[in-house]
């Protein structure tokens, strides 16, 4: 949240997100973001506190999860093409204290009771001033919800000293700086959402927000990159493949994939550089990536990102030597 103040002093007139017809300056997404803090504010939310965000994707990606954070709450982001019975079970198994939603998804959480706030009415919140409370390191940062594909859905908890661990190395990885324009494409709801997010937004770079409709649609997303002049983005592994296969966006220069295992590709010899990463979510987006520079048989997870070591273990936890396999131990 402070790397996020200092881009916001440092760039005060420089986009910081884009939607549709949309654009936001940095001091407008604090100014929109500080009314929300004030809000749960003075309904009695601080450290400590969850608060979910139902929304669908709009420029509310960037203020809500901004606004909670400033306050001092950690956020839950809920996809609303998850049954009822999943949002609710999230919602009451993370002791939310309030909802941020957009009007026409109330209708998801109907067993929902607590107290609301709705997209519609940020704008019209009263102004507020900068809280100058700074989150400590292990404070709670967001509550991520497993696919439950193995029983009973569990949170991951991520705290500020992980986010920030992970937009240094980004930053640093990807070359990133203010004049970048980095696609937002994954889902609220997904880890790789904060990729898309954070880093930018600490750095004086543009978030620009995939629209619905062109993320499953190759070539309206070209048209989309090209217009926009998109200079980084991520995508979940198979998309982001035909994307890098088929398509030339000329400004485009890293393009990540993830989210499942990289089938054999060709690398260009030019832009963009792809990236193939790995990591759990328990472990902050990725943990691993790879530059894929040369044609491989089976494409390598690659080596940790900072501060983070990697370790192939037995079941004991006891380090086997290359080439055993094993089980795959992450630590930082």
């Amino acid at each position: 949240l402070s790397m996020f103040r200092r881009a916001a002093d440092k760039y005060p007139d420089r986009p910081a997100m884009v939607f549709k017809d949309l654009t936001l300056t940095y001091r407008e997404v604090e100014e929109r973001a500080d009314r929300v803090a004030g809000s749960l504010r003075e309904r009695g939310i601080g450290r400590g506190d969850v608060v979910s965000i139902l929304i669908p994707r709009s420029e509310t990606m960037v203020i809500a999860p901004l606004g909670v954070l400033k306050c001092g709450a950690a956020y839950q982001p809920l996809d609303p093409s998850y049954p009822a019975e999943r949002l609710a079970f999230m919602m009451k198994d993370a002791n939310c204290k309030l909802l941020i939603a957009d009007e026409a998804l109330m209708e998801k959480v109907p067993e929902y009771n607590g107290p609301v706030l709705l997209t519609k009415d940020i704008p019209n919140l009263p102004a507020c001033e900068r809280l100058d409370e700074h989150p400590k390191p292990e404070d709670l940062f967001i509550l991520l919800y497993t696919s439950g594909s193995t029983g009973v859905p569990k949170g991951v908890m991520l705290e500020h000293q992980n986010l920030c661990n992970f937009c240094h190395w980004y930053r640093q990885y990807y070359q990133l700086d203010e004049t970048a324009r980095v696609a937002a494409y994954a889902s609220f709801g997904f880890d790789a959402c904060m990729m898309d997010l954070y880093p930018a937004l600490t750095t004086g770079a543009c978030v620009c927000i995939v629209e619905e409709e062109a993320r499953l649609d190759l070539m309206a997303m070209e048209a989309w990159f090209n217009r926009l002049n998109i200079t980084h983005s991520f995508m979940t592994t198979q998309v982001g493949r035909q994307f890098y296969t088929l398509t030339e966006p000329p400004a485009l220069r890293y393009l990540s994939v993830g989210g499942e295992k990289l089938v054999p590709v060709t690398p260009k010899a030019g832009n963009p550089a792809l990236v193939n990463g790995y990591g759990p979510t328990e472990c902050t987006v990725f943990s691993t990536v790879v530059p894929v520079k040369q044609p491989y048989d089976r494409v390598p997870i690659g080596k940790p990102i900072s501060n983070y070591k990697c370790y192939v273990v037995d079941e004991q936890l006891r380090r086997l030597p290359p080439c055993v396999p094993g089980e795959l131990l992450v630590s930082g």
